[in-house]
């Protein structure tokens, strides 16, 4: 019995152990800002994530964004690197 009662406990400390790894990593995870998640740094230099960007106003508000619309599809943002690729028979981008 008291073999078992160890096993018992050791699995419990281990899974404790474990839950507290993972709710440290997403505490960590989400006490980001909110800016962080419209840009990524790379280099040094912040690259704005255009196409988290929910609406015009906040896709106007950086320069590097460009606000595209479409008959066909949903209006997005996009970087200005994308939307100088896209199809201009599909978007109309803002300038």
């Amino acid at each position: 019995m008291t073999t078992s009662y160890r096993f018992i406990v050791l699995i419990f400390v281990v899974l404790l152990s474990t839950l507290y790894q993972f709710s440290s990593l997403s505490a960590a995870d989400s006490s980001s800002s909110y800016g962080s998640l419209l840009a990524v740094q790379r280099n040094g230099n912040w690259i704005p994530r255009c196409n988290k960007m929910g609406s015009r106003f906040e896709c106007s508000q950086n320069p590097k964004c460009k606000w595209c619309h479409s008959e066909a599809l949903d209006d997005m943002c996009f970087s200005e690197s994308k939307a100088w690729r896209l199809p201009h028979q599909v978007f109309f981008c803002d300038s």
